[in-house]
């Protein structure tokens, strides 16, 4: 007859297979890549072509060619009361003296890009941050990769790594999207998840716009009849029609300083990339996010959108940082780039 084993002893292996049912859902969800098909992809009957600047007519404008700048959304119901936005904050960035400097310029056929390095000082830290003036002749020049050219879960590689797999010209950090299990994912037209969480969502459709909404209003399938090109799932939403909002859908957390990531619609096929240095003692300390929508406000933009920011923050350009990330920049999900064309 087998002997018992005694109660501390069951207690213990009751508790080690717990632990090892823990583990293994950790290792699931958080750090084995875990890929996933296409779901859907919309056709590209509501594309646009746009002039480049290089290319308009003599006192014709480049932006808007007949469609609105503007977006339209609607924040009036939206979820957006969890952090009021902070005039003291964006009266000090307003005020700052701003020293601009060209770093980089591009004309090609199908995009023109002008970089600027602007420095200033606010509330007495030093801010450094770049501005990337991005024409293009069509919506589908702004293309997004995936780490390792896989849709799922924990794949991860660097900006730089993405951008020269993909022949790209330019390129900054994306929303690392495979660090959440709720979010919603349109990329180069093809819907792969359409549930954003509770997080806003922004929009770049095939005619050229870009709109923000907040997780209770958007309907990914209503996007993708609507020309969907591109969906990003962070934020928060920074601007809507050229204005501030009153808050931003956000956390005391993400609100400190840090480096910063966001894109920016101007008008139609004239958009803005943003990349906010920080955390770096005597360079740059980086910018809360009611100080990020000052900035995108003052460089002109109608609806602007933050993206992963801290270690993630990344700008490249031609084989090259533009930025100086923290520690080297870290492994993201994805990134958003423009193609170096052919000679």
């Amino acid at each position: 007859m087998r002997k018992k084993l005694p109660v501390w002893a069951l207690v213990l292996l009751d508790l080690a297979a717990a632990a090892a049912c823990v583990g293994a859902v950790l290792l699931v969800t958080y750090i084995l890549p875990q890929g996933s098909a296409v779901v859907q992809e919309q056709d590209s009957a509501l594309q646009q072509q746009f002039a480049l600047p290089s290319q308009a007519g003599s006192g014709e404008a480049a932006d808007g060619l007949g469609i609105a700048p503007a977006s339209t959304n609607d924040w009036s119901h939206a979820d957006t009361s969890s952090l009021a936005a902070d005039q003291s904050e964006i009266d000090a960035f307003r005020a700052a003296e701003k020293t601009r400097e060209t770093v980089q310029e591009y004309t090609g056929k199908t995009s023109e890009i002008t970089i600027e390095k602007v420095s200033c000082t606010v509330d007495g830290e030093p801010l450094v941050y770049f501005v990337a003036d991005i024409y293009v002749a069509s919506t589908r020049c702004i293309k997004t990769a995936f780490a390792q050219s896989t849709y799922g879960r924990n794949i991860r590689d660097y900006v730089d790594r993405m951008a020269r797999d993909n022949n790209a010209l330019f390129a900054v950090s994306g929303d690392s999207y495979g660090e959440s299990s709720r979010t919603c994912v349109i990329r180069n037209g093809t819907l792969y998840s359409s549930d954003p969480g509770t997080s806003d969502v922004c929009m770049l459709y095939l005619d050229g716009t870009m709109k923000t909404y907040s997780a209770t209003q958007f309907d990914a399938e209503q996007a993708v009849q609507d020309g969907a090109w591109q969906a990003w799932t962070f934020g928060p939403a920074l601007l809507d029609s050229g204005e501030i909002l009153d808050a931003f859908h956000s956390t005391e957390y993400l609100n400190k300083v840090n480096p910063r990531c966001a894109i920016g619609y101007i008008a139609p096929g004239h958009y803005l990339f943003v990349l906010v240095d920080g955390r770096q003692d005597g360079y740059s300390a980086g910018a809360t996010m009611s100080q990020l929508a000052a900035l995108m406000q003052e460089e002109g933009c109608q609806t602007a959108y933050n993206l992963d920011g801290g270690k993630s923050a990344v700008m490249y350009y031609n084989d090259d940082w533009v930025n100086h990330p923290i520690s080297m920049g870290r492994e993201i999900s994805d990134c958003i780039y423009i193609a170096a064309e052919e000679e």
